[in-house]
């Protein structure tokens, strides 16, 4: 039977091909000059690309009530309801 192993294991290279890869020995801290003065200014206009290009959040389109919610439009109690120009409506209101 395999022995147990913790999923932690899987996420981190271990051994002499990681050390091989980062070019330094197990336990070395990397060096404080290896970075340069350009990364900075390399995160910065990263991190600025990746502000505009960020995606729109998620909206819900649909709500579910066990009992029932009144629809914002007609009134009428519906389990589900859509959102439909801000309203959240029964399917009767919504316009499909």
């Amino acid at each position: 039977m395999p022995e147990d192993r913790s999923l932690d294991e899987f996420g981190r290279a271990t051994g002499d091909a990681a050390d091989a890869d980062s070019g330094r020995a197990t336990g070395d801290a990397p060096d404080a000059d290896s970075e340069g003065s350009d990364s900075a200014d390399t995160d910065a206009a990263d991190t600025d690309a990746a502000d505009t290009d960020a995606p729109t959040p998620a909206t819900s389109t649909a709500t579910w009530t066990a009992n029932g919610a009144d629809c914002e439009r007609c009134g009428e109690r519906a389990e589900r309801r859509w959102l439909d120009d801000g309203d959240r409506v029964c399917p009767e209101c919504k316009a499909w």
